[in-house]
């Protein structure tokens, strides 16, 4: 099964970086985002200011409601 962020990455990756951030792991993103639950996913501004966020199981219609408008 492909992960559901891989449908994002391909349709946004002109327009939007997206980063893997393991729940367990330690990073600048993690630390950016601090996550709270797993799958959970978020849409930083270029400052890191989280925009939106998405937890749980998520349709990729979630995503395009959201980073279509961003992309066009």
């Amino acid at each position: 099964m492909e992960p559901i962020v891989n449908g994002p990455r391909r349709e946004y990756q002109g327009c939007l970086t997206l980063e893997r951030v393991n729940f367990h792991g330690s990073s600048v993103w993690h630390e950016k985002i601090n996550p709270s639950g797993s799958p959970e996913f978020a849409l930083l501004d270029p400052a890191g200011k989280i925009l939106y966020r998405w937890s749980g199981y998520t349709e990729a219609s979630g995503f395009d409601e959201v980073l279509k408008p961003l992309c066009n």
